[in-house]
């Protein structure tokens, strides 16, 4: 499989890809779609890339200008290709990169130091298709949880197989993408979780 990077800095680079079927990137159409809505958000932004596969979007938000990159990854012949795939890239984007080979659904992404992560602003989220339809809701459960972990105005993108999930399937605000066999669902932090958090320790502030 031929995986390119399709935006940004890196634009045109091919990544490698791991034999066998164990990985399923997010294939350009539905990349090129996704990083087209996120637009300006992905410049700057503290990304997480979950179930990171190769690394093929969270090298694309690298490319795109995001701040910091953190790959979440279980297998360990997908963690060498992805690291192989961020050598590519320079010294430079790699300084930006971190590989954690873990859960992806309940990342442990504590500092050396033992601070807690920074929350993210952008979360790809890309599990096998097995494990969203082996139980949907509690897919859909978790990538709330993953959302609540996210900065203010925070943005979980899930990906999943075809219908498998709709819009009443999830809590809130949810913009649903199909491209053909695949879909997205983008979430959004809501509002009210803003200003909770805005009210939280600094509540004399405007």
């Amino acid at each position: 499989m031929s995986l390119r990077i399709i935006g940004g800095e890196f634009r045109g680079r091919v990544l490698r890809s791991p034999k066998g079927v164990q990985t399923r990137p997010l294939l350009g159409q539905a990349r090129e779609a996704i990083f087209d809505i996120l637009g300006p958000r992905v410049q700057g932004a503290e990304v997480w890339d979950l179930f990171a596969g190769t690394g093929a979007t969270g090298i694309e938000a690298l490319s795109r200008g995001a701040e910091r990159v953190t790959f979440v990854e279980k297998a360990r012949q997908a963690i060498d290709v992805l690291r192989e795939n961020l050598e590519m890239l320079g010294e430079a984007a790699r300084a930006r990169a971190r590989v954690v080979r873990g859960d992806a659904w309940e990342p442990q992404l504590a500092a050396e130091d033992g601070s807690p992560p920074t929350p993210p602003d952008l979360i790809f989220l890309d599990p096998p298709y097995a494990l969203v339809a082996e139980d949907p809701s509690r897919a859909v459960h978790r990538a709330h949880q993953l959302l609540a972990r996210t900065a203010p105005r925070g943005i979980v993108c899930f990906h999943f197989e075809g219908a498998l999930l709709d819009e009443d399937d999830f809590d809130g605000r949810v913009d649903l993408r199909r491209y053909g066999r695949c879909s997205i669902a983008l979430l959004r932090r809501a509002t009210e979780d803003v200003a909770a958090e805005g009210t939280a320790p600094e509540a004399g502030n405007p």
